[in-house]
């Protein structure tokens, strides 16, 4: 037995509040109770104030930043382009273009810092960039030489990464560079 069972229309508002709309009893008039709800939710911020009378101004409106021309920032897809065109340039098919231009950029962000890292340690391996970059090594430490052969030289002959940056890191604390332990100052 539901609620206000005694009063048609208010058990037929019970009922529509409820979700159970239920059709009229026979010889009763139909009443928006009776009707199933099927009120779509607002999607936007200025759909709900709407239905719900308020007022927001301007709140609802978006303020975009002015800048002046000159300060503008070069987007993030120009820079895509430049280096996909540099990364063409050397013979790749598009696809792997477009794919280690992805690699490359999720290192370095203009189109310097890609040239910086693929001129030291190939186009095609951005890995070795990222590797490196993360432990503090430069371009410049793939010089260094570690038991008669320069670190870059046993990257090309297909030694591990992980290998050749431990082997710099080792050899950078143990000649007292900026990651020495126990070192202050």
């Amino acid at each position: 037995m539901l609620p206000f069972d005694e009063d048609p229309e208010l058990a037929a508002i019970f009922r529509n509040l409820t979700g159970r709309a239920t059709a009229p009893a026979t010889g009763e008039r139909p009443t928006p109770a009776h009707m199933p709800r099927r009120r779509q939710r607002p999607a936007t911020a200025s759909e709900i104030a709407r239905a719900e009378n308020l007022d927001l101004g301007d709140a609802l409106r978006p303020k975009r930043q002015q800048r002046s021309p000159s300060r503008r920032q070069p987007r993030r897809e120009s820079v895509f382009k430049q280096v996909l065109t540099y990364i063409g340039a050397t013979g790749c098919s598009r696809e792997e273009a477009a794919r280690l231009t992805r690699q490359w950029l999720c290192l370095e962000d203009s189109l310097e810092g890609v040239r910086y890292w693929a001129d030291a340690v190939g186009i095609r391996r951005p890995h070795v960039g990222r590797a490196l970059a993360e432990h503090g090594l430069k371009a410049e430490d793939l010089n260094t030489r570690i038991d008669g052969t320069t670190a870059l030289r046993r990257l090309r002959n297909d030694e591990p990464v992980g290998q050749v940056v431990a082997a710099l890191l080792s050899r950078r604390n143990s000649a007292g560079g900026p990651n020495r332990p126990g070192r202050t100052g």
